[in-house]
């Protein structure tokens, strides 16, 4: 680095020889490129299960899960986007891009700075002329000094643009971090439900397992009934208390989770009420899914801010490639004379500096194409995690949108298999109690229903759950416009 002064009237002529004798000795960059380019959303083939999708659906609310008619959800999801740390930690890491963002905007304005020394100094003999070698005097001065970088190439204000990019992706980040916490908090809500509902299929059969018995004792007590068929309705009972504990057990444990998801201790998961869920929900797409997805998506929309990042990267190491001029001046007050400790404020100690600093890069063993190389691969990784995050967006829809119409399939055919099972338990009742069938076709006709009776609740759950999962492949009603409207 190299600094020299000339009068004012000549600095604007000086600084353009400087930049015509710099430009010929720049570093090239050896035609480094990006390989890479952008997957455009529209070009994706979403397949035949989201084509024939309904055509007047809209997209999902913000607070999609509203939808389910449970307050008690609404609260518990509002408690865990206030208290999370994972949405603290989140939110922490945006205000971290903020603070560099501002860090970058200074390197874009004039530096100015201002300081001072004060203090007696012996001033050897043998080292400094006379009058001064020899003797101990106040050594004082005080300045300011200011720096401007003219940023010929871009740099600073490339570097700034990206760290802003940055703010921008570690925003969208949050939101989806947001979201991730939102369908994590629905997802174990609904479990909570499905528990529920096996705890009530299994107790209204342990009820009339135990109704049963009881008949059964009463007509053996009698002699109109066997051993056999006392031991075969005390059979079912210990399995079905154990089945019962195991419900429980779940019930507790989910609780525990969604406690801890809302930011809460275990304990707090106790006072949690049993789920009122809608089961009946919409399953419908927007109707230019392709075309929309990304706009909604705030995964995917921290990638294309991490593309944008990437880009001002390569423009911040190709800018290194050119010489770098700064403007510099000073003025200050300064003495090492004899004389009192205010010596130096005077006319005549005053001194002042104007000038430029510029550095030339002309052999640096390949310093500047390997980052320039470095910034180049950047983009590219940015440019594919972009287009990976595209496809797995489509992929996780498509496949929400397949298992929501499998299991809509299913549930019908449940729904006619319990049916018969509740006709059939029926019709074996009536006959045992009759005395025209044994009551092992009892025994078989009830574990049959509940099987049904189960198998029902847990496709209701899975439906309810793959509706979950598609809000959040949709974005949760995610703006991206909005959101960068607001910064």
């Amino acid at each position: 680095m190299q600094v020299f002064a000339v009068p004012a009237r000549s600095l604007i002529c000086a600084c353009v020889c400087t930049i015509a004798v710099a430009l010929a000795g720049c570093a090239s960059t050896g035609g480094i490129a990006p390989s890479s380019t952008l997957m455009e959303a529209t070009a994706v083939d979403a397949g035949a299960a989201l084509r024939a999708t309904q055509q007047d659906a809209g997209w999902p609310q913000q607070a999609w899960w509203d939808r389910l008619g449970d307050p008690a959800l609404n609260a518990l999801i509002e408690r865990a986007v206030a208290g999370s740390p994972d949405m603290r930690i989140a939110q922490a890491r945006s205000q971290l891009a903020e603070a560099q963002a501002r860090i970058a905007g200074a390197a874009v304005e004039p530096s100015v700075t201002g300081g001072g020394a004060f203090g007696r100094t012996r001033f050897p003999r043998l080292s400094t002329p006379q009058p001064i070698g020899g003797h101990t005097t106040w050594n004082n001065r005080i300045g300011i000094d200011l720096s401007y970088d003219l940023d010929l190439w871009g740099r600073n204000r490339a570097v700034l643009r990206g760290t802003l990019d940055n703010v921008q992706a570690a925003a969208a980040d949050a939101r989806a971090v947001q979201l991730n916490l939102e369908t994590s908090v629905v997802r174990a809500y609904v479990e909570l439900a499905l528990q529920y509902a096996i705890w009530d299929v299994n107790k209204a059969m342990l009820a009339r397992q135990s109704s049963i018995f009881d008949i059964i004792r009463k007509r053996a007590s009698r002699g109109l009934a066997s051993q056999l068929e006392l031991s075969q309705a005390r059979t079912p009972i210990p399995a079905l208390l154990a089945q019962l504990q195991q419900s429980e057990r779940e019930i507790a444990l989910i609780k525990n989770q969604l406690a801890v998801l809302s930011g809460d201790g275990p304990g707090a998961g106790e006072r949690l009420q049993r789920p009122k869920l809608v089961l009946e929900t919409p399953i419908a797409v927007p109707a230019r899914l392709p075309a929309e997805l990304v706009g909604h998506r705030p995964d995917i929309v921290a990638q294309r801010w991490r593309v944008e990042t990437a880009a001002q990267g390569m423009k911040v190491a190709k800018a290194d490639f050119y010489p770098n001029i700064n403007l510099v001046a000073s003025l200050g007050l300064a003495s090492a004379a004899f004389g009192n400790f205010f010596t130096f404020i005077n006319n005549d100690a005053i001194g002042h500096n104007v000038g430029a600093a510029f550095s030339l890069p002309i052999f640096d063993g390949g310093r500047r194409q390997g980052n320039y190389g470095a910034a180049t691969t950047n983009y590219d990784l940015a440019v594919e995690s972009y287009n990976k995050a595209v496809l797995s967006a489509f992929q996780s829809v498509a496949d929400e949108v397949i298992s929501l119409q499998s299991l809509t399939r299913q549930q019908a055919g449940i729904e006619e298999a319990l049916l018969s099972a509740k006709q059939a338990y029926g019709l074996a009742e009536k006959g045992y109690r009759g005395g025209f069938t044994d009551y092992l076709n009892v025994l078989n006709t009830e574990n049959e229903l509940r099987r049904q009776q189960q198998s029902l609740a847990q496709v209701q759950a899975s439906r309810l759950d793959a509706w979950a999962r598609l809000m959040q492949a949709l974005g949760g009603g995610f703006d991206a416009t909005a959101s960068a409207s607001q910064e």
